[in-house]
C-alpha cells in the first residue's frame, strides 16, 4: 500500500486529519482541542482519542484491520495534551517513529505554540527560565514550581496582540526550548499570566465567567509549527509542518460583544 493510500484509511475522530507528510513516512496530524493523543490507559479522562482504533501502549502504536484484512500500525512520534489542539507527530513505520523520536531527545526539534492568557502583558518579548517538578498523581503526571530544585525549564516568549474587547487578554507566541509535561501551562501561569480555559493551573473563577460569556469551551493553547531533521531510509529529512489558529482564537482576540460587556464600566 502506498503511504498516500495508508494515510487516507486513518481511522481519525472528527476534527483531527493529515496536514502534511514526507516520504519517509513521517505525517503531521492536525489535532483538534478535547482529542487525546492516545486512550487514557485506565480510561479516566473520557476524552476520544484522535485515531478510533485500538492503542498498543509498549510499541506506542495505534493499530487496525482493512476490510480485507490487511493490518496497519500508526506510531506516535509525539503527544499533546488532550486540551491542547495543534500538530503532532505520527509515522508509517518503525524505523521513521524511532529516528523522529530520537530527534525529541537530541533536542532537534523546534515548536511555534500560540497562547491567549489573562494578562495584559507589558513586557513584548523575553525568556522564561524555571524549575519544575513533574510529579505523577495515579494514572496523570502534573507539573509543580521547584523553586531552586527540579528541572529546567526553558521558553522564549513574545507578545503578538491584545484582544479588542478590553478584558486584558493576551495572545503570546510561545517557543520552548525544552519539553517538560504541562511546561508552557505551569510557565505561563506562573508568571502571571494563566492560559485562558486551562482547567489545571488556570483561573478557575475567571475561566467559568468567560466560558458563560462566551460559549466557547476549550484551552486556548494550540502547537503552529513543529519542525525537525532526522535521517530515514539513508536520507536527511528537513520536516517542517503547519496548522493555523483555530477560529476560536478569533472569536476571543476580536470584538466580541458578549465578552465586552463583562468588562464595561458600570
Amino acid at each position: 500500500m502506498s503511504l498516500k493510500n495508508f494515510i487516507e484509511e486513518i481511522p481519525f475522530s472528527t476534527g483531527c486529519g493529515v496536514i502534511k507528510f514526507d516520504d519517509s513516512g513521517l505525517i503531521a496530524i492536525s489535532k483538534k482541542a478535547g482529542r487525546a493523543s492516545h486512550p487514557n490507559p485506565n480510561g479516566r479522562d473520557g476524552k476520544p482519542p484522535m485515531v478510533r482504533a485500538a492503542y498498543n501502549f509498549d510499541g506506542e502504536y495505534y493499530a487496525w484491520q482493512m476490510p480485507g484484512g490487511e493490518k496497519q500500525k500508526l506510531y506516535l512520534v509525539n503527544r499533546l495534551d488532550s486540551p491542547t489542539s495543534g500538530v503532532i507527530l505520527a509515522a508509517a513505520n518503525a524505523e521513521t517513529a524511532k529516528a523522529a523520536k530520537d530527534a525529541f531527545k537530541n533536542k532537534e526539534v523546534q515548536k511555534t505554540y500560540y497562547a491567549i492568557c489573562l494578562g495584559k502583558s507589558i513586557q513584548k518579548k523575553g525568556v522564561w527560565k524555571d524549575m519544575l517538578n513533574p510529579v505523577k498523581a495515579g494514572p496523570f503526571v502534573r507539573s509543580t514550581f521547584g523553586g531552586g530544585k527540579g528541572v529546567p525549564a526553558v521558553c522564549g516568549f513574545s507578545v503578538e496582540r491584545h484582544d479588542d474587547n478590553g478584558a486584558g487578554f493576551t495572545l503570546f507566541k510561545l517557543e520552548p526550548l525544552t519539553g517538560i509535561t504541562h511546561q508552557l501551562r505551569v510557565q505561563c501561569a506562573k508568571h502571571g499570566f494563566p492560559i485562558l480555559g486551562d482547567a489545571t493551573y488556570g483561573n478557575f473563577a475567571m475561566n467559568k465567567r468567560f466560558r458563560a460569556a462566551s460559549g466557547i469551551n476549550r484551552m486556548f493553547l494550540h502547537c503552529a509549527e513543529t519542525s525537525l531533521q532526522f535521517e530515514a531510509g539513508g536520507r536527511k529529512v528537513n520536516f517542517s509542518a503547519k496548522s493555523p489558529l483555530p477560529e476560536s482564537f478569533g472569536a476571543i482576540l476580536d470584538y466580541n460583544n458578549n465578552i465586552a460587556k463583562l468588562y464595561r464600566p458600570r
